[in-house]
């Protein structure tokens, strides 16, 4: 199997600003996440060799950085910016040298215990119409009154995710964090090109413990996260010691 990479870039977050409106990008005015906004710069700077899923960090007295996997290494991101990114999305990143970094992921045998934890954007679509909406939301309408509760439907949703092909087996979860946020999302259709629509999903934490099983599915969960709007921010899974 290929190498799986996990990479850390820090970002000059004024600089990521303007690249964005530069792009015809205003978020300005409420795209709370950056989720589109990222994911616009991470394609047009490095392309295929994006790392995809990912999440940023902003806050806690440090720089803004951007955790992700992907099958390329930090030297091949930074040689990619180097040779091929344009001068306004280059300048996000200005020392690639020391702003991009990475480190191959381990083998994890079968039974190794492990804390996790996910930021994913909880969604299915109704069976009529087809429309994104709220898991909770949508569990709720066939449930009595008072029955379901977020921690349950999001804690359910992301074990089923997390065992599927065998990767691992959850020991517990729980729901640690919980908002609606306001994203950012480029339309096709209108007579003067592509525009952009603001939409509101829900936005959970959760972090648990869980058992490796099959090792192979276990790195394959890493590389692809889970859930909805991974190429937005959302879905991977972090590792971190058990308690």
């Amino acid at each position: 199997m290929t190498t799986l990479y996990m990479l850390e870039l820090r970002i000059d977050l004024p600089l990521l600003l303007r690249f964005l409106q530069g792009q015809g990008l205003d978020i300005r005015d409420g795209d709370e996440d950056l989720g589109y906004g990222i994911h616009a710069w991470l394609a047009a700077t490095f392309g295929p060799l994006a790392p995809k899923p990912w999440r940023l960090f902003v806050g806690r007295g440090r720089p803004p950085r951007i955790l992700g996997y992907g099958r390329a290494d930090a030297e091949q991101l930074r040689r990619r910016l180097r040779e091929l990114a344009e001068p306004a999305s280059a300048a996000v990143c200005p020392d690639p040298e020391t702003m991009i970094a990475g480190k191959a992921m381990p083998s994890w045998r079968h039974g190794r215990r492990l804390g996790f934890e996910v930021l994913c954007c909880p969604v299915g679509r109704k069976a009529e119409g087809g429309i994104e909406k709220d898991l909770f939301l949508i569990r709720a309408d066939s449930a009595p009154p008072g029955a379901l509760t977020r921690d349950r439907v999001y804690s359910d949703w992301v074990r089923e995710r997390l065992e599927r092909q065998g990767a691992c087996t959850v020991t517990s979860i729980r729901l640690e964090g919980f908002r609606l946020v306001r994203q950012t999302r480029r339309v096709q259709g209108s007579r003067h090109g592509r525009g952009q629509r603001h939409i509101t999903r829900p936005q959970a934490l959760l972090r648990g413990e869980l058992m490796v099983g099959d090792p192979e599915a276990f790195a394959s969960l890493l590389c692809k996260g889970i859930g909805r709007h991974r190429a937005f921010g959302y879905g991977m899974v972090l590792l971190r010691p058990p308690s």
